[in-house]
């Protein structure tokens, strides 16, 4: 079976492609009685990028498009003649690539050979010309314009006299000399970025990964993490677990200045020195870690409520169906009754808040750099139906009795009451736990924290 819908598509794509193919064909024939050659050979290698073995489009391209090459030929020619170096090296090459491109579909096409002796001697003239312009320009440290020449003399000769260090010149030059301004500015960060570039794309230029790396020692900022405070009875195992998410959100940062010291290293450190530390303050214990700010928290529990299941029970209706022949015409007649039933719905919620109110402090200023309260609010709930019988034909309704009709029985058959009951039959049943909910309240201070300290720039 499934060779066969594989067959099946392969014969379909070809069906398609070969009327695809012959309407381009078809468009290029009608391009061509009208002269308009180039949309002719365009229309003919739509056609054979469709169908490889369309014989009047190999024709008409062989046709068609070696009238585009005498034409482009003869652009060639004339560019040289008018001393038009550029144009004759540029139209040469798309003379080239359209020759090519027909190559590539099975049509062998050619350029005049005078076309290609002029292009032969034009190119090395003009590469030389634009290599002297750009020469002149780096001079006068012109290093913009220089680039765009010594790019184009590296397409069209790439090992070209000292194209590739003039270029690398003209690229970083700039960078770095901006970057020396951000240096001297204490724009660290804006001059981590320029000199960044320069070592990915060239590895090194003058001192530049040197001081790369100075930059980014500067514009760094190391962070102490102090042990998260507890405001709310009995949950200090919970500001632990949102201090450990916090650090592990701030380690995943992809943020090259944002370096948290690790705790369990530096606890060792504190335990050596806090003999020598006459204040025992956290800032002074910072400034003993080389940490240039410390990051300080309050968690506090606002609400734990775990939801009871509420079992309520429904009365409705099952919907039974029975065919019957009419004796005398034979059509058929659907009766129905109703048969009064009990199913019960369940309903239940959980949820946890969670707050941080945390403090980044600078350790060489005692300034706050950054500040928040976030507040995470999690929860889930269940709200579903069981039924012990054919659930597909229970519809909504109310009754009195069981057994006894009264005019208080109401039938809600109706479309949209039974869609809303199918629905809460087939509800989700499983309510995620308390620890579920915790856990991701957490997370989410955690994350969001990371964030507003991602986004922390002192240069701005």
């Amino acid at each position: 079976m499934k060779r066969l819908l594989l067959l099946l598509l392969a014969a379909t794509v070809l069906v398609g492609g070969g009327c695809a193919s012959k309407k381009y064909a078809k468009k290029g024939m009608k391009f061509e009685q009208a002269g308009l050659w180039e949309q002719a050979a365009d229309a003919y290698i739509r056609s054979l990028t469709a169908k490889r073995d369309n014989i009047d489009a190999i024709v008409g391209l062989k046709r068609a498009g070696q009238r585009v090459l005498d034409e482009r030929s003869l652009k060639v020619i004339k560019a040289y003649e008018n001393d038009d170096l550029k144009q004759a090296v540029y139209t040469y090459l798309d003379a080239e690539s359209f020759k090519n491109q027909a190559a590539s579909l099975g049509v062998e096409l050619s350029i005049s050979n005078m076309a290609t002796d002029y292009f032969n001697d034009a190119k090395p003239k003009y590469v030389e010309k634009i290599y002297s312009e750009a020469q002149t320009l780096l001079d006068a440290e012109k290093f913009k314009d220089a680039e765009l020449l010594l790019t184009e003399v590296k397409r069209l000769q790439p090992d070209y006299g000292n194209t590739q260090d003039m270029l690398k010149v003209s690229k970083c030059e700039p960078l770095y000399r901006q970057a020396k301004q951000f240096m001297d500015a204490a724009q660290y960060r804006k001059a981590y970025a320029n000199l960044d570039k320069i070592v990915k794309e060239f590895t090194n230029y003058k001192d530049s990964r040197d001081l790369r790396d100075e930059a980014l020692q500067k514009a760094t900022i190391t962070i102490r993490v102090t042990d998260f405070k507890s405001t709310t009875y009995n949950t200090e195992s919970i500001a632990k677990s949102v201090q450990a998410e916090v650090v592990s959100k701030l380690n995943a940062l992809n943020n090259p200045f944002v370096k948290v010291i690790d705790v369990q290293s530096t606890d060792k450190i504190i335990e050596e020195q806090q003999r020598s530390v006459t204040t025992g303050s956290d800032l002074e214990i910072g400034k003993l870690l080389a940490a240039k700010a410390l990051l300080s928290g309050e968690v506090s529990v606002i609400e734990v409520t775990q939801g009871k299941l509420n079992k309520t029970e429904k009365r409705g209706y099952i919907r039974e169906e029975t065919k019957t022949k009419d004796p005398k015409t034979g059509e058929e007649k659907v009766n129905v009754t109703y048969r009064k039933v009990l199913y019960w719905v369940y309903n239940q919620k959980n949820s946890v808040s969670v707050a941080l109110k945390f403090q980044l402090t600078s350790t060489e200023t005692g300034a706050v750099m950054v500040s928040d309260f976030i507040r995470s609010n999690q929860a889930d709930e269940v709200n579903y139906a069981t039924f012990d019988g054919p659930s597909s034909k229970l519809v909504l309704g109310y009754w009195e009795k069981i057994n006894v009709d009264s005019p208080k029985d109401v039938i809600n058959d109706n479309q949209l009451d039974v869609r809303n009951l199918q629905e809460l039959l087939k509800a989700k049943r499983d309510i995620a736990s308390m620890n579920t909910l915790m856990s991701n309240a957490i997370e989410d201070i955690a994350k969001r924290t990371a964030q507003k300290i991602n986004q922390y720039n002192p240069e701005e």
